[in-house]
């Protein structure tokens, strides 16, 4: 399967992200959080809903580490927190997706 949001595409199957034809380097928290936000794009995703789909996997991950890893994919996604093309912050809320169109 395939989430595709903007020039974003995000392979579910091979857990594989590419940007335009860049491969992104996504360690497999990122890539978990990553597909999680695009299948539910345009929908927040609480801070809790990330964290569960996370620890399913067993990754140590608790509260405060899916800001930096949220801010890690940003990063490289080259996407700015406070104009997101990819991914918005919402204030008390969590996390969206929003396409870049």
């Amino acid at each position: 399967t395939e989430l595709v949001v903007g020039d974003l595409r995000v392979n579910l199957d091979a857990r594989s992200a590419t940007l335009g034809d860049e491969a992104l380097a996504l360690t497999p928290v990122e890539f978990d959080l990553l597909a999680s936000l695009a299948k539910a794009k345009g929908r927040v995703k609480t801070r809790e809903a990330l964290l569960d789909e996370c620890r399913d996997r067993n990754y140590d991950v608790f509260d405060r580490s899916i800001d930096v890893h949220i801010s890690s994919l940003r990063r490289k996604l080259g996407d700015d927190a406070k104009e997101p093309r990819y991914i918005r912050t919402v204030r008390s809320a969590g996390y969206m997706m929003v396409g870049p169109e």
